[in-house]
């Protein structure tokens, strides 16, 4: 599949395989079904790195003496819209607010942002779905290998995810998402709009030991290019353990007398 949404939006919400690929191929799939071990980054996989020859993700701003990390607001990339956004959120911090971290404030990390995260993550999968599983608060993601996009998706943070495996690697094409003042596609307050379309290509790497995604990303809202990245995990070799998200966590509000984000808060019950 080209990555074509941005010439032709329909594509987007007719199907998530090659149209060279036959019914027979897409049977022919990998499996990245992970239980006794997961897979995790260490901290250069807090942001994505570059990919040679696409366009850049946005990078870190400058370093400030008792400034936490501040996005590129300069990116050529930005429109005018998400520069302003980054901006507003780098003059926050500047005046002594935390950076944004939405593992640290319980919030969803969406996709691409998810695969940032620190803590490991597993698989499961089934011959129709892929389940990918943060340790991190258990957040998870399904990616349906047998099913096309809907017409029209309903808006999640993760969006609507179908994929195939092509030479051995999960690609999955994603559209649908939320609009959120706390979504963003990267760990540096880059935003997005509900226009945002992600295709990501996953592959074993190191003999198995090691796995690797290609996202690629495009949103004529917020960038004015489809931008280009890549996070590398190695594996390790312990089952998924609990660990919560928990409400009132005012450690750095208490502690370090730092102005926080607000947290997901639930005004009815889901029960």
């Amino acid at each position: 599949m080209g990555f074509g949404c941005r010439a032709n939006a329909e594509r987007c919400t007719q199907t998530a395989w090659p149209a060279s690929e036959s019914r027979q191929g897409r049977k022919e799939r990998g499996n990245l079904a992970s239980a006794g071990f997961g897979w995790q980054h260490g901290f250069d996989g807090l942001a994505f790195q570059r990919v040679e020859g696409k366009v850049a993700p946005t990078g870190r701003g400058p370093a400030l003496p008792g400034v936490e990390r501040l996005a590129d607001d300069q990116n050529p990339n930005l429109t005018p819209w998400a520069a302003a956004q980054v901006r507003m959120h780098n003059e926050l911090v500047k005046k002594g607010h935390r950076a944004f971290s939405a593992q640290s404030r319980c919030w969803p990390g969406g996709t691409p942002g998810q695969a940032l995260f620190l803590q490991p993550f597993y698989f499961i999968q089934t011959s129709q779905e892929v389940w990918m599983i943060w340790e991190r608060d258990h957040q998870v993601r399904r990616v349906y290998l047998t099913l096309e996009h809907t017409p029209t998706p309903k808006p999640s943070w993760f969006g609507e995810s179908v994929g195939h495996y092509e030479n051995g690697e999960l690609v999955i094409n994603t559209i649908g998402f939320i609009e959120h003042p706390l979504s963003f596609v990267d760990n540096l307050n880059t935003p997005h709009t509900k226009d945002l379309h992600v295709v990501e290509r996953w592959k074993l790497s190191d003999g198995g030991n090691g796995l690797e995604a290609t996202v690629t990303v495009d949103d004529p809202g917020a960038f004015k290019a489809p931008w280009s990245g890549v996070v590398r995990w190695q594996k390790v070799n312990r089952p998924i353990v609990e660990w919560a998200c928990a409400e009132n966590n005012l450690g750095y509000e208490q502690s370090f007398e730092l102005q926080e984000y607000q947290m997901p808060v639930a005004n009815t019950p889901d029960f």
